[in-house]
């Protein structure tokens, strides 16, 4: 049997599903730290980070430093006599963690919707101190912390999380990690599982566990177990330079390194990419290999073999073990940044979509056009019409005439109410107006009214905002009807505006991942369910178009 295991992957989703594609074992284990950032966007990251730190330093100054900083927080909010300033400080706190789980939850969809495309693999998670407790994610299913399955002859197990605080992440939603202090959850639930494979987040005391500043830094807990029952494998990771491989008294020790790329202090960067393979015979270890996924390619830079006299190593790549062993990078192209921003991302997944106009040749004809129609609108329905080329020639299929896709944007004027028929009435006659058009399609239409009420209550889940900032990073505005004062709200607000991508694109990443395993529309819309996402329909009209062509549901 073989088993992967890598660990701390800090957010790099793209670089597991290449992994994936590019080895076939029979069991991956994925380990914490699974995410970087509970947000899209550094600014609120450090928002956060910085009434997270606040409030963490109020709770020691007033004698409160055994409760988590959330519970501090919610302590607060009920006092009578909180001064103004430091109760809208809470109150924004609240909703910014509130916002931390939703986009983590967000985040642990990607991977999951990633880890779908093995299915002929088992493959399983363990969180880290940077995760929140997975059993609450769509990741539950493959949840290892305090879980267990079995593997062939053998039997794997984990404990996840560490005993640290960890800033930037909301206490209320982390692992709780309760061993090493008094009676041990770990050390019990291992001694119900007897696991041949141990793993866990945090590594044993003086095993691959040493911090500059106070030395050695593990579990005593977890060694202690590991000697009393001689596990075979403790697989661990959290302190990702004290890689490496060690055996005591039969238990043979792995830490692989970051598998994602990270800021290491002092702002050096750690490429990652590493992973052990581990390859058994029944309940016995023969190899174990070091391998390195960079540049499009696996590389193996150091096997481990046993024998009579212990571990032997060899070298199979000298210039990436020696970068390793020196903490330098060999594979990282210069000036890239790993950490794609939610703007670049959104355009490059609605790429898969709506490419945008592409060369919009009689653009200046279809602008004319769409004028008319929308003044007849306008005239007609006493509305606002803005129109957004989304997709031009260069969608269109070869020998096909050119489809224009276009996206309306609708506003009511002043007048009485009457629900939301105004809407789906002039979107019917402007639908009718413009398609009449050849070539023409509209594909989507977005109620800008709910755009800038979203804008103003901070509406990070509101549908038609991350549907008007994707198709406003792509579109060739042809007609404003109030577009352009709807984008100049949503600007006001950058880190909104970002937030709001980043979940856009994260939908999109779903999207896609979904479609590539999946033959029928309806098994897609399945798949999305069990997720508890719904595709707009522009989106599934495309995903339905992309699998073999038109398919019945």
């Amino acid at each position: 049997m073989e088993i992967l295991y890598l660990s701390d992957v800090h957010d790099a989703f793209d670089r597991v599903k290449e992994l994936l594609a590019r080895t076939d074992a029979d069991v991956y284990i994925v380990a914490g730290d699974l995410i970087d950032r509970p947000f899209y966007t550094e600014a609120l990251a450090a928002r956060f980070r910085r009434r997270q730190s606040s409030f963490s330093a109020l709770r020691h100054r007033l004698g409160y430093g055994e409760m988590t900083v959330d519970d501090f927080v919610d302590a607060l909010l009920e006092r009578g006599d909180l001064p103004e300033e430091v109760r809208n400080e809470a109150a924004v706190f609240r909703e910014e963690t509130v916002r931390g789980r939703r986009v983590m939850q967000q985040k642990y969809k990607i991977l999951e919707s990633i880890l779908r495309l093995k299915p002929s693999s088992r493959i399983l998670c363990l969180p880290g101190n940077y995760d929140m407790d997975l059993q609450y994610t769509s990741l539950h299913e493959r949840d290892l912390h305090r879980h267990w399955v079995q593997a062939g002859e053998l039997r794997i197990a984990g404990y996840g999380g560490a005993d640290i605080f960890t800033p930037g992440i909301p206490q209320e939603y982390a692992v709780k990690y309760r061993a090493d202090r008094g009676a041990s959850e770990m050390v019990r639930f291992f001694g119900e599982a007897r696991p041949d494979i141990v793993v866990t987040h945090k590594p044993a005391h003086g095993v691959l566990d040493h911090l500059p500043s106070t030395g050695e830094s593990g579990s005593p807990d977890l060694r202690r177990y590991c000697e009393d029952t001689r596990a075979v494998l403790c697989l661990t990771g959290h302190l990702h330079d004290q890689w490496g491989l060690e055996e005591i008294d039969g238990t043979v020790y792995l830490n692989p390194s970051n598998f994602g790329e990270i800021q290491a202090p002092g702002g050096r960067t750690s490429e990652g990419g590493f992973f052990f393979v581990i390859e058994t015979a029944g309940r016995r270890v023969r190899r174990i290999t070091l391998r390195k996924l960079a540049r499009g390619e696996v590389h193996d830079v150091v096997a481990f073999t046993p024998g009579e006299a212990g571990w032997s190593r060899s070298v199979l790549d000298r210039d990436r073990y020696g970068a390793h062993l020196l903490a330098r990078c060999v594979d990282r192209e210069e000036g890239l940044d790993s950490r794609e921003e939610p703007r670049a991302r959104l355009i490059r997944l609605m790429a898969r979509f709506f490419p945008g106009p592409g060369a919009a040749t009689g653009a200046d004809v279809l602008r004319r056009r769409v004028g008319e129609s929308s003044r007849r609108i306008a005239a007609a329905h006493g509305v606002t019409v803005g129109v957004d080329l989304v997709g031009g020639e260069a969608s269109a299929a070869a020998g096909m005439a050119p489809r224009r896709e276009l996206v309306l944007y609708l506003r009511r004027g002043a007048g009485p109410g009457g629900g939301d028929a105004w809407f789906e009435e002039a979107l019917s006659a402007a639908r009718a107006d413009l398609e009449d058009v050849p070539g023409v399609a509209v594909v989507d239409a977005i109620d800008l009214e709910r755009v800038e009420r979203s804008v103003r209550a901070k509406d990070y889940e509101c549908d038609a905002a991350q549907r008007f900032a994707a198709y406003r990073s792509v579109g060739l505005l042809l007609e404003s009807g109030g577009v352009a004062a709807a984008e100049e709200r949503l600007d006001e607000d950058g880190v909104f505006r970002g937030e709001i991508e980043g979940t856009g694109g994260t939908y999109m990443e779903i999207f896609l991942n979904t479609a590539a395993r999946v033959r029928t529309i309806g098994e897609f819309d399945g798949l999305l369910e069990e997720l508890g996402i719904v595709a707009p329909d522009a989106y599934r009209c495309k995903i339905q178009g992309a699998i073999h062509g038109h398919l019945e549901g």
